[in-house]
């Protein structure tokens, strides 16, 4: 459901810097954010291509999300799942609801793959757990 009607860039902007506003104060997500972001205008830049990738099929995202995360130590499932009540907290803010709605399935989608990769790298052999939705 790639739509320019969908959403516009300035949507896409403001869900990044909300939702990172509030991630960097949760006193769960906010540590791992400031030791792993060193330039947090350039990666405000990187999740803006990425999200507009995603929801509006432009191309100027690059780069490998997956390995960076998985690169993470001592990351659990309480941590996702905060991520991504924090990240539906900031899509409700945008009173735009089709755009709520399809983005908080793929911010789930993506949370659950890398979960599950990060599991299959650190906890090979442990049963897998899954995120429960917020």
């Amino acid at each position: 459901m790639l739509s320019s009607s969908l959403c516009t860039e300035n949507e896409i902007n403001q869900l990044v810097r909300s939702f990172y506003a509030k991630a960097r104060k949760d006193p769960l997500l906010g540590p791992i954010f400031e030791a792993h972001v060193t330039n947090w205008e350039a990666h405000f830049i990187q999740m803006n291509n990425f999200w507009s990738g995603n929801l509006l099929g432009t191309n100027r995202f690059s780069g490998a999300p997956m390995p960076k995360h998985l690169a993470i130590p001592n990351l659990r499932p309480e941590l996702f799942e905060q991520w991504l009540k924090i990240f539906k907290q900031t899509t409700e803010e945008l009173g735009n609801q089709p755009l709520q709605e399809h983005v908080n399935m793929l911010a789930y989608r993506i949370a659950s793959r890398l979960w599950a990769a990060y599991q299959m790298q650190h906890y090979s052999g442990q049963p897998l757990l899954e995120l429960k939705a917020p």
